[in-house]
Parts: C-alpha cells; structure tokens; sequence
C-alpha cells in the first residue's frame, strides 16, 4: 500500500482513477461540491489529492485545503472516499497530519454525515463538534 500526494502537474492524469468515487462520496454528503469543483481546486494548486493505492487500483482518496478561519489556520477535508477503512486510515492520518504540518495549520477540519462518525473517529480521534449543517426545501 502507498500513499501518493499528487503533485499538481499529476493532476489530469489522476483523476479518471478518482472521479467516480469522488462522484458518489459528493452525492452522498449533500451535494454541495461536485467531483469536477474538487478537480478545479487540485489542478489549479489551492487544494491537495492524497491518494492511497496498490499498483493495481486506489484504496481511497481524499481532497484537503488549507484555510484561514478566525480561530486560525486551519486543513479542511473537503472529500474523502474509500474501501477497506481499517487498512488505510492510519496511514492517511500520518500523511495528513505532515501535510498539516508543512501548511502551517493548526488543526484539521472535516465535515459530513452523522453515520460517518466512526471515520471521523479514526482520523480525528480528539475532534469535538464545531456546528450542524441545515437545509430546508420547497421555500
């Protein structure tokens, strides 16, 4: 297993590997973000893909961008999807917690659904709560 910060000029040629996971991941946590924003954001350099991979298929990937919050610098997850959690979360959370690091950020953010509280567990396992999300139809 490895885990590969794409590089930016890596971009184009990674992304048909990683589209369609990041297709449903979008679609299931709302829809806020399309697969094609999180591309944009890589390929432009304002956000880093971190894939985790055998030479034969991708594992998981995963999309983090570094923000200024007034609370200070923060690496937001803006996606992540994956098979077989438990093999690779650990070392996700290693390589996250350098990208964190080489960002100068101070925490990690994520955000997504209440069922995905056990992910959210293994890879932030001191998070607390910053706020709900809310949407009403039909206005």
């Amino acid at each position: 297993m490895n885990i590969s910060l794409v590089p930016v000029i890596e971009v184009d040629r990674v992304w048909p590997s990683v589209r369609e996971g990041f297709e449903r991941a979008c679609l299931a946590c709302g829809g806020d973000m399309s697969s094609a924003d999180l591309w944009k954001e890589c390929r432009a350099g304002t956000a880093y893909l971190i894939v985790v991979h055998t030479d034969q298929r991708v594992l998981s990937a995963s999309v983090w961008r570094p923000e200024t919050w007034t609370t200070g610098e923060k690496l937001r997850c803006l996606a992540l999807y994956g098979e077989g959690l438990w093999k690779w979360i650990k070392p996700l959370r290693a390589a996250v917690l350098k990208l964190k690091e080489d960002c100068g950020a101070d925490s990690l953010v994520a955000e997504g659904l209440e069922k995905w509280d056990a992910l959210f567990r293994r890879l932030f396992p001191n998070a607390r709560k910053l706020r709900v999300l809310y949407e009403e139809d039909g206005i």
